[in-house]
């Protein structure tokens, strides 16, 4: 088998290994509350990305690997792929990131040389209500770049933001 074609099954299954935790566990009876992921296309190969990355220390999927997922093979062309994922309702512990992301590897190479790639991440404590419809949300400058959680209904921050100057 030829490196070029196990290369890709490689880089995926790493991203599935990274990300196998599922915050609410089979079986759980318990209250949920829903968190959506969000993020904006810049252009056809960059775009900006707010997720939430970890729940209570562990990793768990994210609009990141899922726009890798959606965009391997296109070249220069990204396609973003916001998700959203259940939590229990309690209170926890959570990973948040804001980030640029490119099609390819090289234009974020090239974006960070510019001064145009931005990222920043932190764990901040979250309490999720029953039934709570929430977003994560985020800034990416180069004055500074900071990303939070806010109710999806009063689009009021519900964490602290991760902020980064």
């Amino acid at each position: 088998m030829q490196l070029k074609s196990i290369l890709p099954v490689l880089f995926f299954a790493a991203l599935s290994g990274c990300a196998s935790y599922k915050p609410v566990p089979e079986g759980y009876t318990g209250p949920v509350a829903t968190v959506s992921d969000s993020g904006f296309s810049e252009d056809g190969s960059k775009a900006q990305l707010f997720v939430l990355s970890e729940v209570d220390g562990n990793r768990i999927d994210s609009s990141i690997g899922a726009t890798a997922a959606a965009s391997h093979g296109r070249g220069f062309s990204l396609s973003t792929s916001i998700i959203q994922r259940q939590v229990p309702a309690k209170p926890m512990k959570v990973g948040l990131r804001a980030t640029h992301t490119t099609a390819a590897p090289i234009q974020a190479i090239a974006s960070q040389i510019a001064g145009t790639f931005f990222s920043v991440e932190g764990v901040v404590d979250f309490s999720p209500q029953p039934n709570g419809k929430y977003i994560v949300k985020g800034e990416l400058k180069k004055e500074g770049s900071s990303v939070w959680i806010e109710d999806a209904d009063t689009q009021r921050p519900v964490t602290e933001k991760v902020v980064k100057k």
